[in-house]
């Protein structure tokens, strides 16, 4: 077994004190329900699929060496029937929605914020009043526009059922707007 790098000692160190945190778990875990949930380790991604079934299971993960954990923008009826390969009517049937994320990312942090304002300014103007902002720990930031923003039906088709096409769409419309 190899001896763990100072940086990567001192990660763990903080992971850990981090995501002790009851009310840190609690918040992770109350994001990632319905969603599939995915460990970072320093050799890579854990097993897909996956979720978390109670709040302690964040803090075993990272006894088990997890950094971070990634959740699906997706909202599933059960991530565990996710399967590699299934076909577009099989994800839809799954999917019960999906929050729009905009990761937002430049070289100078000061045009990550310049971008991030212009974006929340242009959602506030369309009426979008429930818009989450974090700092994505670089020069950047992640928004979410989370799913209960959206109508459930456009044109009589499940809002649901157009992921990727429409968080593309509305992409393409924020980035020709600002």
């Amino acid at each position: 077994e190899q001896t763990p790098s100072i940086r990567e000692d001192r990660i763990r160190k903080i992971t850990h004190i981090y995501y002790s945190n009851p009310k840190i778990q609690k918040a992770i875990f109350d994001f990632a329900v319905n969603r599939e949930v995915c460990p970072r380790y320093f050799e890579g991604f854990g097993k897909r699929p996956d979720c978390l079934q109670y709040e302690s299971d964040v803090f075993e993960l990272v006894k088990k060496g997890a950094t971070s954990f990634h959740c699906s923008e997706e909202i599933w009826d059960n991530p565990l029937n996710i399967q590699t390969g299934m076909n577009v009517k099989q994800l839809n049937d799954l999917r019960k929605g999906w929050d729009l994320i905009l990761d937002i990312d430049s070289k100078y942090i000061d045009y990550s914020k310049i971008s991030a304002e212009l974006i929340i300014n242009l959602l506030k103007f369309h009426g979008i009043k429930n818009i989450g902002i974090k700092f994505s720990g670089s020069k950047g930031f992640h928004l979410i526009i989370p799913w209960k923003s959206f109508p459930k039906i456009i044109n009589g088709i499940k809002t649901s059922e157009m992921f990727p096409e429409y968080p593309r769409i509305i992409t393409r419309y924020i980035t020709e707007k600002i």
